[in-house]
């Protein structure tokens, strides 16, 4: 696993639309399909809840998922919708507290947001043919989503290790100027708490005084196709390096 160190951006002057998370499944573990109508089981033994009833707002879209969704047997994925953010506040958030998810300051939690617009996105964009929104934690910028339409391939993921400044956590999506920028939408937001003993967990606590640590990639050599495996800890994406194998057999004996 590759990380780099982020030292987030303060964010001002922004108005709020938030949130709160349902009670999570796991005690641990809390995937959630934004713009989903049911809570489901998906292929990877994953449980996932709707964000429907909630007091979110937005608009929920149904989206054609990606082809190797489609491929499975089973084929109910949190990539067959999106809720899209096209009102008039600045940010939208999700706010996970301790009564529903028992958020606890200085703990460690790995968050992932993942995006999947399909062929056609219902609002126009600043840029031909791309979509670009931020992502927050707290107030704090994350990163920029910057999405080429129609998406193609996989789903863009987005991926952060956060100590808990205080015992509720807040994910947002941002417009990344008030009065002219693109529309924000996510496809699934998942939080998980992590061990304390989890390397990246004590290397943040100990150099970097807790500052958030962020995912550039994780890869997997010698596999033929991406793969998430139910059974990982942290439930992890991990990505083909294409034509290793190949390479290596070559230049072997």
């Amino acid at each position: 696993m590759v990380l780099r160190l982020v030292i987030v951006v303060l964010v001002i002057g922004l108005n709020c639309k938030c949130i709160e998370g349902q009670s999570a499944i796991s005690v641990n573990f809390l995937a959630i399909d934004c713009g989903g109508s049911l809570n489901y089981v998906d292929s990877n033994g994953m449980n996932w809840i709707s964000d429907n009833s909630t007091d979110i707002d937005g608009e929920v879209l149904a989206v054609d998922p990606p082809e190797y969704i489609k491929a499975r047997a089973n084929s109910t994925s949190p990539l067959s919708s999106i809720r899209i953010f096209p009102g008039g506040y600045s940010k939208h958030c999700y706010l996970f507290g301790p009564d529903d998810y028992n958020i606890s300051k200085n703990s460690a939690y790995l968050i992932r947001a993942s995006f999947w617009a399909g062929s056609l996105f219902p609002y126009s964009t600043i840029s031909q043919n791309t979509i670009s929104f931020k992502l927050l934690i707290y107030t704090d910028e994350w990163e920029t989503v910057q999405i080429d339409l129609p998406q193609s391939g996989r789903e863009v993921n987005k991926e952060i290790y956060v100590i808990a400044i205080r015992n509720e956590i807040e994910v947002c999506l941002a417009r990344t100027s008030p009065n002219n920028s693109d529309t924000p939408f996510i496809s699934s937001l998942i939080l998980r708490k992590l061990d304390t003993a989890l390397p990246p967990v004590t290397a943040s606590k100990k150099f970097t005084e807790g500052r958030p640590l962020m995912l550039v990639k994780r890869t997997n050599y010698g596999v033929s196709d991406e793969a998430h495996p139910g059974s990982a800890d942290i439930r992890a994406f991990w990505h083909e390096i294409f034509g290793i194998r190949q390479r290596a057999t070559l230049s072997g004996p």
